[in-house]
């Protein structure tokens, strides 16, 4: 297989997360009911993640077979290095199991670390982002940009917060924060990275940045924001935000702004 999917197995991926994405709609009807446990610390897993992620790997390897895998609740298989699914089945699992209608699923596929096509679903407000590389993005099939010409005085921003037990880089998010809140139209945290990176490239958000997230959380997202016109960079320099999950995505006027005050801040401590 090349590199490119082509337009057949970009379609299998939007067919399979919408077909999770329905299952889940169902179960938030009734999500007080849903038993869960914690991971970690205020990370939580429920039925409907494990039933889900059971679904897409299903339905993707009955089709292909051959094709490795990262998912967020049955780890990986398969070589690394070569193709492979990158799926979340449920990202905003927190807001989930809350009843708050801000959540998604999340369809990756990837040679390494160059990922090739990825798709995010909202089923709360049917949307489907959807991009292919060098084919662009698209929002319910129609072409999507990144926002333009916003100064950062206007500007609308996103980031995560630490919590629970994964609060190592909690001090430079107050610091990002403290930093950027007096300069910009506002800073929101959504608690769902697959929606704020689909937001960037929408250009409803105008640039997000987040640290020590996992894979499964960006990887279609970063794909969506690059199509769309977007500026992605790691913030820790040369090393993989697959790896790290700590990135920068903005549009492409306040990425280079924004990026000296956020990607020198390594603090691997």
């Amino acid at each position: 297989m090349t590199d490119d999917p082509g337009d057949d197995l970009l379609r299998l991926m939007t067919s399979v997360a919408q077909e999770a994405g329905a299952l889940l709609l169902d179960r938030f009807g009734a999500v007080k009911s849903i038993p869960r446990t914690e991971k970690t610390a205020g990370d939580f897993v429920s039925d409907a993640d494990l039933t889900a992620e059971r679904m897409i790997r299903a339905r993707l390897q009955a089709t292909h077979p051959g094709i490795g895998w990262l998912g967020e609740e049955t780890g990986a298989s398969g070589d690394p290095a070569g193709l492979r699914w990158i799926v979340d089945p449920l990202d905003g699992t927190t807001n989930f199991l809350h009843g708050l209608p801000h959540w998604a699923v999340s369809i990756a596929l990837a040679r390494g670390e160059h990922v090739i096509s990825g798709v995010v679903h909202d089923p709360v407000k049917a949307e489907t982002f959807t991009a292919g590389a060098g084919t662009g993005a698209h929002l319910n099939n129609a072409p999507i940009r990144v926002s333009q010409d916003v100064a950062l005085s206007h500007a609308l921003l996103a980031t995560g917060v630490p919590a629970g037990g994964r609060v190592t880089y909690l001090s430079h998010s107050m610091r990002d924060i403290e930093d950027l809140m007096p300069e910009c139209a506002g800073i929101r945290r959504w608690g769902a990275a697959t929606l704020d990176l689909a937001y960037v490239a929408a250009g409803r958000i105008d640039a997000y940045w987040e640290r020590n997230l996992g894979a499964w959380d960006v990887a279609a997202g970063l794909l969506l924001v690059t199509e769309a016109g977007g500026d992605v960079r790691p913030l820790w320099p040369g090393r993989s935000v697959l790896e790290t999950g700590s990135f920068l995505a903005a549009n492409a006027d306040l990425g280079p702004l924004l990026a000296p005050r956020l990607c020198d801040r390594r603090g691997s401590a």
